[in-house]
């Protein structure tokens, strides 16, 4: 049976050892969604490290790459492995595999395997060969021997890592080049200057890389990942001698995020009429999501559950989104619906104007199950936090609910008045329609276009 040896838990989740005899195996267990995975193991008697390379992918990790499922290195060439005590403290406090070679994966919460920008390499072997693993060893070794293994060595994986960050600083040379031309740019006229046109220099790649980011040629997917690579790796000299540029180029950046995610709404609400894809849809933009809400919000889980069932699994209650407020730790409920749901029903009383609606059955039943939610949240959530490893503590004190159901530009007359009072009547829960959400959206992002000063709207 093996033995914990080693558990720590941090704001993301929590690695545990377990050992069994002389070999250990390293496991993550995300505090989202509570489901331990093996990451690596050691095992002195073969010889070897092996890793399980993963990547974060919402409240799950799943598989870095499409066939290789695992990498081996030779202990002979980890002298800095500690054997006995293989967890360490990485630079930000995360917890890391100590030890491993430079340019490789160390820290667990992000799946330990390689860094995005090296993964490369494994694809080229992914599209050449049908192996499942990739044994990192020394030279003279090289190649398949069976249908399993690559053999590579890391003499030679260390130097692709360097080509690839000889390339990054290329990349940060022709921003610099670019912004350089821009600055001129900007005050040639005042100064009765000749506009400039970025200089390319002499190097191929640095040409490709500065008629790029200046706007003359189209990169691929791949090219686009190194170029965005190259200037967040720059970014914290940016910050540190130019912090109003940074602060341009941060806001900018938040723009176009913005406005794709506004694009991607109105496709949407103009298209979709399923609950299930509204509800996928919030979970991959969960700032959207927070459009709901004054306080400082953020995620806390998808389909959690609210509520234990009986002995039955029957009976419990899970919420679509929870979210909590990052300072005082209190619990928002969410519920999805759909923008075709009723917000009001048939008249129940007066004429000629003086009519009052009923609430509809869609809109009536959407606040009546996250009232339960809620109730249940206040009353059993805090158990279940605590029997979850890893799941971090929250305010069940203070638990509110909100419904996104409908929209309020389709009602009419005392339609629209029926529904905006017995939304304010409501005391724990708040409603927001499909068409406030992306009001909500819009406003943000004209505020973003205009708060350098008006340009945006002069």
């Amino acid at each position: 049976m093996p033995e914990r040896v080693f558990s720590e838990t941090t704001d993301r989740g929590r690695v545990d050892v377990l050992r069994d005899g002389t070999d250990a195996a390293l496991t993550w267990t995300p505090h989202t969604s509570g489901a331990t995975v093996e990451l690596a193991r050691i095992e002195p008697s073969q010889g070897i490290v092996r890793i399980f390379p993963k990547t974060p992918a919402g409240d799950e990790m799943e598989d870095q790459y499409t066939r290789i499922r695992e990498f081996q290195i030779e202990l002979s060439l980890l002298p800095s492995l500690d054997l006995d005590e293989p967890v360490g403290e990485g630079e930000y406090g995360e917890w890391v595999l100590a030890g491993l070679p430079r340019r490789f994966g160390s820290t667990f919460w992000m799946g330990l395997g390689l860094p995005r920008r090296y993964r490369r390499i494994i694809r080229v072997i992914e599209d050449h060969t049908d192996c499942t693993v990739v044994r990192f060893g020394p030279q003279g070794r090289e190649g398949t021997d069976d249908e399993e293994t690559f053999h590579i060595s890391l003499e030679r994986y260390d130097a692709y890592t360097v080509a690839v960050e000889r390339t990054h600083g290329r990349g940060d040379t022709a921003v610099d080049r670019v912004n350089a031309a821009e600055a001129h740019n900007a005050v040639a006229g005042p100064l009765g200057l000749a506009p400039l046109t970025p200089h390319p220099g002499r190097h191929p790649m640095i040409q490709l890389l500065t008629r790029a980011v200046a706007g003359d040629v189209a990169l691929d997917a791949d090219d686009q990942h190194v170029l965005v690579e190259s200037v967040r790796s720059a970014s914290p000299r940016i910050a540190s001698e130019n912090p109003v540029a940074f602060g341009k180029l941060r806001d900018d950046i938040e723009l176009v995020s913005l406005e794709e995610l506004i694009k991607r709404y109105q496709v949407n609400l103009a298209r979709e009429k399923r609950e299930p894809a509204w509800q996928e849809f919030f979970k991959n933009n969960p700032f959207a999501l927070q459009q709901m809400f004054a306080a400082p919000v953020i995620l806390y889980g998808t389909e959690l559950q609210v509520r234990y069932p009986n002995l039955f699994r029957r009976g419990g209650r899970i919420a679509d989104f929870v979210l909590i407020n990052t300072v005082t730790r209190s619990v928002y409920v969410v519920e999805i619906k759909t923008p075709g749901a009723g917000l009001t029903g048939k008249v129940y009383r007066g004429t000629e104007g003086s009519e009052v609606h009923l609430p509809g059955k869609d809109l009536a039943g959407a606040v009546a199950q996250v009232t339960a939610q809620v109730e249940s949240a206040r009353l059993e959530m805090a158990a279940i936090i605590e029997k979850t490893p890893g799941a971090e503590t929250v305010d069940t004190l203070d638990v509110r609910g909100a419904v996104i159901v409908g929209r309020i530009s389709e009602l009419e007359g005392e339609q629209g008045e029926s529904f905006r009072r017995f939304r304010t009547g409501l005391r724990d829960v708040d409603v927001l329609t499909f068409d406030e959400v992306l009001e909500r959206l819009v406003g943000l992002r004209e505020y973003l276009s205009t708060r350098d000063g008006g340009s945006a709207s002069s």
